[in-house]
């Protein structure tokens, strides 16, 4: 459902004023809104997060070479001449 910004804009107001009867800032009320959602979809956000961890990590296992596949620095001799 798309809501116009008329609408939008009529709906604000109208909540903004009945807050504003009963003492109640609407920038208060919006953040109280937002901390409500964020906890009701709590399990979701920490599915992601572990999904996201754990793509990571996976990622980093395989970009460091394991001590059996790291190559082997042998020092080479350099000859040294007698004047």
């Amino acid at each position: 459902m798309t809501i116009s910004q008329k609408e939008l804009k009529k709906s604000k107001d109208l909540v903004e004023k009945l807050l504003k009867v009963n003492g109640n800032k609407y920038n208060d009320w919006l953040h109280q809104q937002h901390q409500t959602f964020i906890e009701e979809n709590q399990d979701l956000i920490l599915q992601a997060l572990s999904a996201f961890t754990g793509q990571e990590e996976e990622a980093e296992e395989k970009s460091e070479p394991k001590v059996a596949e790291q190559a082997s620095v042998r020092p080479q001799s350099i000859p040294v001449t007698q004047n």
